[in-house]
């Protein structure tokens, strides 16, 4: 339990509903291939699994694509808390959860007054959002330095206060329930006479129904199968500061640098970047401690002692929605994953898509945009 999603920024958005690639990424991609540091880096000895993802993401610039995967985010965004709450009550996990907004901080007018022009695409699709000037900025968050020029404040966003503690009492709630854990690395899967059967390193398993949901790794699994899964490795950074848990109310973004911070049980957790490479690669955790100087042009008096280093890989898909279906060729065969950025976020909500295609209630939003037919 401590990959997935133990070390994300526990920021429960509402704001994620645009596409992550825009033509001015994909202009700047030859040049983050010679970086090593910034928010955005991809390694060179990933060039052409990115090529092959910048390719499938050509199509989601066109504006009706892109109006349509916002209008699918902001639909699925807009469900997330309360599904994700449902079932952490039902682990008794609800403490964990909290729902008292995010703000985005800006240092300049400039970059305020660029990311407040999504403000009517926002509210169109339901999102809550407010523009903040400074003296409402330092009233919202006092610790924040007084030289800011503004923010965003996104009032239905929420926190989880420890990521790795819900996975654990998920895990826990399941098993007491009569779930089986094992772990194995999963080869392949066929559908014989008698129903599915996964092919791992300690055994054949047989199923009448099979949900892969292991992140990155499902890309490589569903491909064997027939689809088409261009899901690229972006890892992420967190750095820890167990002594400054006090120092925020809610999660803080600063889209001029690329992370956010958030308070933990635990600390407060500074978390971030985008670093597309090999998923077992090993870890740059100057990344991590980059974040430290950042943090404190906008956070007077943070405390670095005891920081702690941490870095997880986030499938991503090139059109920012995730990946829910069917495997067409071998019914039964369920997926979930591509979540990028919004796997926390999307938890719950992805949960009861699931369960509507294992034929347990209904979804409220159609799962067939979702379909990696769309990359077919």
């Amino acid at each position: 339990m401590s990959g997935c999603s133990a070390g994300n920024a526990g920021h429960l958005s509402e704001s994620g509903i645009f596409p992550p690639v825009s033509r001015a990424l994909l202009m700047q991609m030859p040049r983050l291939l010679l970086t090593r540091q910034g928010p955005v880096v991809v390694r060179p000895s990933y060039a052409l699994q990115m090529a092959n993802w910048a390719r499938h993401a050509l199509p989601s610039l066109k504006p009706e694509a892109r109006d349509a995967i916002v209008s699918v985010l902001a639909g699925m965004a807009l469900q997330a808390f309360r599904h994700l709450h449902k079932l952490a009550v039902t682990a008794g996990a609800q403490d964990l959860l909290h729902r008292d907004g995010v703000i985005y901080a800006f240092r300049t007018r400039e970059a305020l007054d660029k990311s407040a022009a999504a403000m009517p695409v926002w509210r169109k699709h339901g999102v809550n959002v407010d523009r903040l000037d400074s003296g409402e900025l330092e009233k919202a968050e006092p610790a924040l330095r007084k030289s800011l020029a503004g923010g965003l404040y996104f009032r239905n966003s929420g926190r989880c206060s420890d990521p790795k503690e819900l996975g654990m009492r998920f895990f826990r709630n399941l098993t007491a329930g009569g779930a089986t854990f094992r772990q194995a690395n999963v080869n392949n899967v066929q559908r014989e006479s008698e129903g599915l059967v996964l092919m791992t390193s300690t055994g054949n398993f047989r199923a009448d129904k099979v949900v892969l949901c292991g992140g990155h790794g499902t890309g490589a699994l569903v491909s064997r199968v027939g689809c088409t899964a261009p899901v690229a490795s972006e890892r992420g950074y967190h750095l820890m500061l167990p002594r400054a848990s006090e120092a925020l109310r809610r999660p803080v973004a600063f889209p001029e640098h690329y992370f956010i911070a958030t308070p933990m049980s635990s600390g407060l957790r500074l978390a971030g970047t985008a670093e597309f490479c090999r998923p077992g690669a090993h870890p740059d955790y100057r990344r991590a401690y980059a974040f430290l100087p950042k943090a404190a042009e906008y956070l007077d008096g943070l405390d670095g002692d005891g920081a702690r280093p941490w870095m997880g890989v986030r499938p991503s898909m090139p059109d920012g929605l995730p990946a829910i279906g069917e495997v067409k060729a071998l019914p039964g065969l369920l997926y979930a994953f591509g979540h990028g950025h919004g796997g926390l976020t999307l938890s719950g909500i992805t949960a009861s898509c699931i369960s509507a295609l294992l034929g347990r209630g209904s979804a409220e939003l159609d799962i067939h945009l979702l379909d990696l037919q769309r990359f077919s």
